[in-house]
């Protein structure tokens, strides 16, 4: 447990030692958004786009899915997204383009910072 600012007590989220990398993140939305337009050669689709092995995919999903312990396709092909597959392709690119546009706003703080 940890006390956060309004000395509210919380419990701390524990990802042990896995990490995510934001590409993960970003082609797991991506893949997750296509499979909700079209189950069906969904990877293939994010794949040719991004000149990748489909196996490639595979091990970026799952990492997400460590990550945020959930799993995020179902059914025997795992094509089908979750309920929490469905969020993430709802909010994910949404939450991406969050994160990029935070990352502009401190690389434009740090440069004021070198202009002092």
């Amino acid at each position: 447990m940890i006390k956060i600012a309004n000395g509210t007590t919380v419990k701390r989220l524990n990802a042990g030692r896995v990490s995510m990398r934001l590409t993960d993140f970003e082609l797991t939305a991506e893949l997750l958004s296509e499979a909700v337009r079209q189950e069906d050669g969904a990877r293939d689709r994010v794949a040719d786009r991004y000149g990748i092995h489909k196996s490639v995919i595979t091990d970026r999903v799952r990492r997400m899915e460590v990550f945020f312990k959930v799993r995020l396709f179902q059914g025997p092909q795992r094509k089908t997204p979750t309920a929490a597959g469905l969020k993430m392709a709802r909010y994910g690119p949404q939450l991406l383009e969050e994160v990029k546009h935070f990352s502009y706003i401190l690389k434009v703080a740090e440069k004021d910072d070198e202009i002092v």
